[in-house]
């Protein structure tokens, strides 16, 4: 599919079937994510997958935001393998990692919408109660809940997926 194409079809689901993803679809998934471009090459993204219903009841505890997804990865970054920007004058020793994880979890569900599978990027969540629901380091970072699966027989886009700005209102030529 051609990759503008694949843009517009994708969009942000909360209804998701039961089924399970195989393990061949989630395997491509965690490859989206792998090469996905960070600063520096660093490859600061972190991405846990939680796939057992021990682990997404407990995610259910603190968030309502997976909408009952039989898979949901939790795209973090390691801030001791982030590359900092120790030159920008606006910000102090500016961290890419968020931006490395967040691009990260682009690809993946890039792919999986190739792989005609939904996706919901979500970040309503306290990072506090994922650390301590996970075991988290303290060097690791949330970022975004990716819920992933089939869309349910109710699954549409939103009536807000094909309203977009106009190019000029969001595009400056310097």
């Amino acid at each position: 599919m051609e990759f503008l194409e694949l843009a517009k079809k994708r969009y942000s689901e909360r209804r998701f079937s039961s089924r399970q993803v195989e393990g061949a679809k989630i395997a491509k998934l965690l490859e989206a994510g792998r090469l996905a471009p960070t600063a520096h090459n660093l490859q600061p993204q972190r991405i846990y997958v939680i796939a057992s219903e021990k682990a997404r009841q407990g995610l259910v505890q603190v968030t309502p935001m997976t909408y009952g997804a039989p898979l949901v990865f939790l795209v973090c970054y390691d801030k001791n393998v982030s590359w900092k920007n120790t030159k920008d004058r606006c910000y102090d020793n500016y961290d890419s990692g968020e931006v490395d994880a967040a691009i990260a979890a682009t690809s993946m569900m890039m792919e999986a919408t190739d792989l005609d599978l939904v996706s919901l990027w979500a970040r309503a969540f306290d990072s506090k109660d994922l650390i301590d629901l996970f075991g988290l380091p303290e060097n690791i970072i949330p970022v975004c809940l990716l819920s992933v699966g089939y869309p349910s027989e109710a699954s549409k886009p939103s009536r807000l997926h094909d309203s977009r700005k106009d190019i000029d209102e969001i595009v400056r030529v310097l």
